[in-house]
């Protein structure tokens, strides 16, 4: 009876010992579970993290403007015309930098009473019906470019040729604008102008009576010589 006895609570004992080492499995892998489970979050706050770091250093870089220094001048090579006469207006544009001058432009529409005749230019293409000079874009190391447009005078008075600059880049130029004056004068004041240059001598006078009396001058003397 007593050997039953021992069996059973020895049975009892091992029964409980086994639930003990299955419940302590059993926490051990639910704890390994959140480890793992917090440090996949914590990984996957960190890719979050240099996402976001990606994406401000790509925004910082996309916010950076380029700049450039832009110079126009505008400038004809005769002060004074007359109509009929030609006169040539050179236009120029300079990049001092320091970043490339995108999409550079210059507008440049003649004023009326000129004719286009021709044009001559150093870089990019010029429109002479809308006045447009397309340039593209400006380099530092492209120096000065240079368009020249040659015109003639149809009508007189005051001419201005006005220029105005555009850039897809910033110009740190203020001064975009520039105009160059030339006056036209009528042709009936050049011939006035000519006449006042060159006065006309006055008539002294036929000249042939003028050769007579000089001839009757010289031999009478010579006439009363000789009955002498």
């Amino acid at each position: 009876m007593k050997c039953k006895s021992v069996l059973i609570v020895l049975i009892f004992a091992i029964i409980i010992s086994i639930g003990s080492v299955s419940a302590a499995d059993t926490n051990a892998t639910e704890i390994d579970q959140i480890g793992l489970s917090s440090n996949e979050e914590i990984i996957s706050t960190d890719s979050s993290v240099n996402q976001s770091s990606d994406f401000v250093s790509s925004s910082n870089s996309t916010n950076v403007k380029s700049e450039a220094y832009l110079v126009l001048d505008n400038d004809a090579d005769k002060e004074n015309i007359y109509v009929g006469d030609l006169v040539t207006w050179i236009v120029s544009v300079q990049n001092y930098g320091p970043d490339v001058s995108k999409n550079t432009k210059v507008y440049d529409k003649l004023p009326d009473g000129l004719q286009y005749i021709s044009h001559s230019l150093t870089k990019g293409v010029f429109n002479p019906a809308t006045g447009i000079w397309s340039i593209g874009d400006l380099k530092v190391e492209d120096g000065e470019v240079f368009l020249y447009i040659t015109c003639k005078a149809l009508t007189s008075g005051e001419k201005i040729n006005k220029a105005n600059l555009t850039s897809d880049t910033i110009n740190l130029n203020n001064k975009s604008y520039e105009e160059e004056e030339i006056d036209v004068l009528d042709i009936e004041d050049n011939n006035n102008h000519l006449k006042q240059s060159y006065p006309t001598i006055k008539k002294a006078g036929n000249p042939l009576f003028l050769i007579l009396v000089a001839l009757l001058g010289f031999f009478v003397p010579c006439f009363r010589s000789k009955k002498n």
